[in-house]
């Protein structure tokens, strides 16, 4: 019977797993094609980041609803929901001509998909015990990275041979569905093996209640202005890296998206880097602002780099810089929407803590696509470089003020 419950809960963490990661790549096909697709449509940046920001707006206001709903979700359904949708989605997008249309289409992706990380997350804890906590975290901190690789991945090789954008979407839309499948087929009988096995679910009785003291509130708004910092960093880097490579240093479209899929393999040690971090340091907020202060730091020399002229037509040293961002802001973003919900799962809803952290991470994606479209449409990238500075040095200071609150709190809730 314990080999029998063990088996049913690995298999959990790997549908998990395997459900996020199709998501990824059925989410970010759209930002990892953009230039491909500006020149199919003749479209400017602005246009495009408007498409992008409309899915992240969807996807950030679906995380809340879903997030406060998902306690009463059966998620075997929810997340095939969410994916066979994002599938059908995926499809409409073939037929569009016209960005205008296409944010509106790619709108209701963000509808579908943001089910998923709040459903995710109530289904690892309401089925696994204490002790396969960090498991599942070092776990569900890898599919966002390879689901980026491969979509990125994706781009970058029909790309290379000029595939009309229609095969970007149309190729997710089947691993979508199919994952979707899986996932309703094999949850089904992992629940049937614990059932078997008499295994209840290892939700903890709530032993403890949190005091919504004028400190613990402090620190909770100023973790969401955190969350907002991550979401704006991360995914403002990673969507205008090929245009910013192709521009500024005149690589190939193809070669421009290939080196960007170097983003999200290096994010995986940021991934691993906040959990072993956590280990040493469980105040979340003294964490973040270190990882904070490094990235801040990283900008800086992106800044300074492209306002030299010694190293104006050498993309080596902004690649690599781009690399260590993308890997803390990987970490900061695991620190929030994963450690923080599953290790509070004691004194709230999991799934609900979930979809509002990465609601906030999504309110910065929302930003970050459009805003900086823009900025580069009427300035340069040096002036997006700058807005990124000034979001990693505000996080930063953000995050140091939180941890003093909390090193003044009890030891119990100076730790979340």
């Amino acid at each position: 019977m314990k080999n029998q419950t063990k088996h049913a809960q690995n298999l959990t963490i790997a549908l998990s797993w395997l459900a996020y990661a199709a998501a990824y790549i059925g989410r970010l096909n759209f930002n990892s094609y953009i230039e491909p697709i500006r020149d199919q449509l003749g479209a400017t940046k602005t246009q495009m980041g408007l498409v992008g920001s409309f899915f992240f707006f969807a996807y950030g206001a679906g995380q809340l609803v879903h997030g406060i709903l998902s306690r009463k979700y059966n998620t075997r359904y929810s997340v095939a929901v969410a994916l066979i949708g994002s599938a059908a989605v995926n499809v409409l997008m073939t037929v569009c001509r016209d960005p205008g249309a296409m944010k509106y289409v790619w709108l209701f992706n963000g509808v579908f998909q943001s089910i998923l990380w709040s459903s995710l997350i109530k289904t690892l804890s309401d089925r696994l015990p204490d002790e396969m906590l960090p498991k599942a975290i070092v776990v569900m901190s890898t599919p966002t990275a390879l689901g980026t690789f491969l979509a990125y991945g994706l781009s970058a090789l029909l790309s290379s041979f000029s595939v009309p954008y229609r095969w970007v979407f149309y190729l997710p839309a089947v691993l979508l569905t199919a994952v979707g499948i899986l996932w309703f087929v094999l949850l089904g009988k992992a629940d049937d093996n614990l059932r078997t096995a008499g295994e209840k679910s290892f939700t903890p009785v709530q032993k403890k209640r949190v005091q919504w003291t004028p400190a613990f509130t402090a620190t909770a708004v100023l973790l969401l202005f955190a969350a907002i910092a991550n979401g704006f960093i991360k995914d403002g880097v990673t969507t205008w890296t090929p245009s910013i490579l192709k521009e500024n240093y005149g690589l190939q479209e193809s070669l421009s998206i290939l080196v960007t899929v170097l983003l999200p393999l290096i994010a995986i040690f940021g991934s691993f880097l906040s959990t072993t971090l956590h280990k040493r340091e469980k105040n979340t907020s003294k964490l973040n602002g270190v990882l904070y202060f490094f990235e801040t730091v990283a900008l800086l020399l992106v800044l300074l780099l492209t306002r030299s002229r010694s190293t104006a037509k050498n993309p080596v040293f902004l690649i690599v810089l781009f690399g260590i961002s993308a890997m803390l802001m990987a970490a900061v973003n695991n620190v929030i929407t994963s450690i923080i919900p599953m290790y509070l799962r004691d004194r709230m809803d999991s799934g609900l803590l979930a979809g509002v952290l990465d609601t906030f991470c999504y309110v910065g994606s929302t930003l970050s696509t459009a805003l900086l479209g823009y900025i580069a449409d009427r300035g340069s990238w040096n002036s997006v470089f700058l807005c990124l500075l000034l979001f990693g040095g505000a996080a930063c200071v953000i995050c140091v003020i939180s941890a003093i609150i909390k090193s003044r709190q009890t030891p119990a809730l100076a730790a979340d």
